[in-house]
């Protein structure tokens, strides 16, 4: 087959016409140079990726208000098999389609596999989620097609190619049964190859659920099998759960034409220095990607143009074009439309249950990201695994900021927003296991310090590496500590409890009791890796199930009113240091009362320990010299004497009142400023409450 090469770029193409076709020549117009595809043949190319159940977009809990995201897709992409403009069509998705709405995680996907059906996708890829329910039962078959469905009256069994040519057994080292290398389908006059790939997604997955599997992620190993199917078809495309544009850069451009990416929930589209287009259109059905495959009748050279991404569902602005509209929406697909209400049918049942109300959005964002990872939607779920382990003692808990998989996001100019059921699976879709584990001060700290890697500014924390190492649980509760950057990482330089407790790191007899959800306790580097839990698997409490008992428990004894913890639950040393200095100017010696003098003991017993480390450059240590002679200043009166200085090794003193958890966890909100993960280095303290595990009643 001749293929028009990439390489000629902007170069002009001086062709001698026949009479049966006109090859692309390039036409000025003001210095600039368009091709003319007059005479070729165009195949129409639509991509989506990492759907994850949006076929439709219920948040809002209204009926009239639910956005059709599929179904106007599907209308997009059938006016475009009536176009004559176009020689045909070809529809891809390149994994992720099911995990994350609760009308298809309830059902295991069924909606979207009818919805794919009907809507007559040509391939689609294998993404890493597919492997949370049974990959073998839920997203694919023995003949590598996607698995049977029912939902609502829609029951069948489609021949749609599941593509991934490098997943292996671990044991045997033999190709799975359930996946296909590639296919190849005829679009007009034309054969496509589609080759299925992902890159190494394995720590993307619960360990227990790739444990049979290992994938191959030798790229040399997709050239060449991209140059097998060039043998066989005119148009070769790769469909990959990967970044595209990077495996574009690596392919042949005599051989593959474009790349259709996913996974990292981007909208990336575009051609690369070799000339190879590349595209992937973002996630959640918010839109597609699109482009044009050209081709020349005579010679079969091929071209390919335009990939982009086209919005479905922008943010902002007028969606009721996404809605039902009583049926009257002409730019909905129906049999689609009557797919996606079967799915929610299925399952509304109890959607709707209200569990609390917040006058806040619950979001993943970082709070203060010069400080911590720490996020409103972090700090609850955490808060909520602590619920659900609290008769075993737990004294943090453990989550990933991958894993909360939404915002629950105010309406505009609204005063508060109802917290449903259908929330919960939203937000927290995936089921985990919570997992308790008896680990030493030592461990602990080890924990924050590689979950945390992405607070060494030399590193960021929104980098790729700092976004892995999150895997291991960047969101928490229970506990605040102090840490300074080191050379590759961060150190942690004290752990307190929100009872007061100082957890002492370098300890390696003390155990406490934490939790962590199964995902972030299995993966490689994790310090719970290979550990027993206290309680077995099959026994422990499922996230999104416990989060659910725990609010409805709340809400009948104390009320609907939810608090949000708004507090960082790190911070560097230098910003706690501003911190404490902050919090003593504050007091008049002459007028302290008991409580004054339990919080300056408080910070006073936090610099001892941070002091008695000796992890410490003399300029910090300094500094904390600075603050414990202040706070034993105002310690000191002229009726008694200097509070005795307690050993370095004495924990901080409880406060007079105990801190209680947050609401969610079924106890009030009352906590001491001394809660606060402090960690040394960074920027300046911005606006940082005294009281770092201070609740917000905003109910």
């Amino acid at each position: 087959m001749n293929k028009l090469s990439k390489r000629l770029g902007a170069m002009a193409m001086v062709l001698t016409m026949t009479a049966s076709y006109v090859p692309a020549v390039f036409a000025e117009d003001a210095g600039t140079q368009e091709p003319d595809y007059t005479g070729w043949d165009t195949i129409k190319v639509f991509e989506t990726t990492d759907v994850h159940g949006y076929i439709t977009d219920v948040s809002s809990y209204k009926e009239d208000t639910f956005e059709y995201r599929l179904a106007y897709f599907s209308k997009i992409v059938n006016d475009a098999r009536n176009n004559d403009a176009y020689e045909d069509v070809l529809l891809l998705d390149t994994g992720d389609i099911y995990q994350g709405t609760p009308h298809s995680n309830l059902t295991y996907g069924a909606a979207m596999r009818a919805a794919y059906d009907q809507m007559d996708y040509d391939a689609v890829g294998l993404g890493n989620h597919e492997f949370d329910w049974d990959v073998k039962t839920y997203a694919t078959d023995a003949k590598g097609t996607m698995a049977p469905y029912e939902i609502g009256s829609y029951k069948g069994d489609s021949d749609i190619p599941v593509l991934m040519s490098n997943l292996y057994y671990k044991d045997s080292g033999e190709r799975v049964e359930f996946t296909q290398d590639y296919t190849i389908v005829d679009k007009g006059n034309y054969k496509v190859g589609i080759v299925g790939w992902a890159d190494d997604y394995s720590a993307d997955i619960k360990a227990s659920q790739i444990a049979p599997y290992t994938i191959d992620d030798n790229r040399e190993k997709l050239k060449e099998l991209a140059e097998e199917v060039d043998k066989k078809a005119d148009i070769v495309v790769i469909l990959a759960h990967s970044d595209p544009k990077s495996i574009a850069e690596e392919m042949d451009p005599e051989v593959v034409d474009l790349v259709a990416g996913g996974h990292t929930h981007k909208n990336v589209n575009g051609t690369a220095e070799n000339g190879v287009d590349y595209m992937q259109g973002n996630c959640y059905a918010y839109g597609y990607s699109t482009a044009e495959i050209k081709v020349n009748p005579e010679t079969k050279d091929v071209e390919v143009t335009t990939p982009e991404f086209k919005d479905i569902s922008p943010k902002g602005g007028d969606h009721s074009y996404l809605y039902y509209n009583n049926g009257n929406n002409t730019q909905l697909d129906p049999e689609v439309t009557k797919i996606s209400q079967a799915a929610w049918d299925a399952v509304k049942g109890e959607m709707y249950e209200v569990l609390g109300k917040v006058d806040q959005s619950i979001t993943r964002d970082f709070i203060d990201k010069t400080n911590g990872t720490s996020s409103i939607a972090g700090n609850w779920l955490a808060d909520m695994m602590l619920a659900a382990t609290k008769d075993q003692n737990t004294v943090a808990a453990f989550a990933n900021r991958g894993g909360i998989r939404a915002n629950l996001e105010m309406a505009e100019g609204a005063s508060s927003r109802d917290i449903t059921v259908a929330d919960i699976y939203t937000i927290s879709p995936f089921g985990n296991r919570i997992l308790t584990f008896a680990i030493t001060g030592q461990q602990m700290a080890q924990q924050l310090e590689r979950a945390l890697i992405g607070l060494n500014p030399e590193i960021g924390i929104d980098t790729d590496v700092a976004y892995q190492a999150s895997n291991l649980g960047d969101q928490f509760a229970g506990i605040t500590a102090t840490y300074k950057v080191v050379d590759g990482g961060i150190k942690v330089l004290s752990i307190m409890t929100d009872d007061g407790q100082m957890i002492d790191v370098n300890d390696t007899t003390k155990t406490y009791n934490v939790c962590v959800n199964e995902y972030c306790a299995t993966l490689d580097g994790s310090v719970f890796k290979g550990m027993t839990p206290l309680v077995a698997m099959d026994e422990a409490p499922v996230d999104n199930l416990s989060t659910i008992a725990a609010l409805r428990e709340h809400r009948d004894t104390e009320g609907l009113n939810i608090e949000l913890d708004t507090t960082v639950h790190t911070l560097t040393l230098q910003n706690k240091i501003q911190q404490w200095k902050d919090a003593l100017g504050s007091y008049d010696k002459a007028s302290l009362i008991e409580a004054d003098r339990t919080e300056i003991q408080n910070i006073l017993g936090q610099v001892n320990y941070i002091l008695a480390s000796g992890d410490l450059a003399t300029e910090e240590k300094t500094e904390l010299q600075n603050v414990k002679t202040i706070a034993e200043g105002l310690l000191k009166t002229t009726d008694s004497k200097p509070e005795e200085e307690k050993p370095d090794t004495t924990p901080a003193p409880k406060p007079t009142t105990p801190p209680k958890r947050s609401p969610k966890t079924g106890d009030t909100a009352s906590t001491m400023p001394w809660v606060v993960l402090v960690i040394a280095g960074g920027a300046g303290v911005a606006a940082v409450e005294l009281s770092a595990r201070k609740k917000q009643n905003r109910g």
